[in-house]
């Protein structure tokens, strides 16, 4: 599990996806399963560059990924890797 303690950019800019009805329902609907093992770091809201360097200097998994409701993107990334 990862130990957001120790990475403090994904620490400061994240969000939970189980609490995003707009996401957790869509990934729902994929059979997306155990979504409260994901966070999700918007573009227009967080740093997404400082996220993303940090998430690869630390060799994170992660996702990247077209908002459905806007021309903004977001990352993926499963806690439990």
């Amino acid at each position: 599990m990862l130990d957001l303690t120790k990475l403090t950019k994904l620490n400061e800019n994240h969000e939970w996806l189980v609490d995003n009805p707009d996401y957790s329902e869509l990934y729902e609907r994929i059979g997306f399963e155990n979504m409260e093992d994901y966070l999700i770091v918007y573009s227009f809201i967080h740093n997404l560059k400082e996220v993303t360097n940090e998430l690869i200097d630390n060799n994170i998994e992660f996702s990247h990924q077209s908002c459905h409701l806007s021309d903004e993107s977001y990352l993926l990334i499963n806690i439990k890797q």
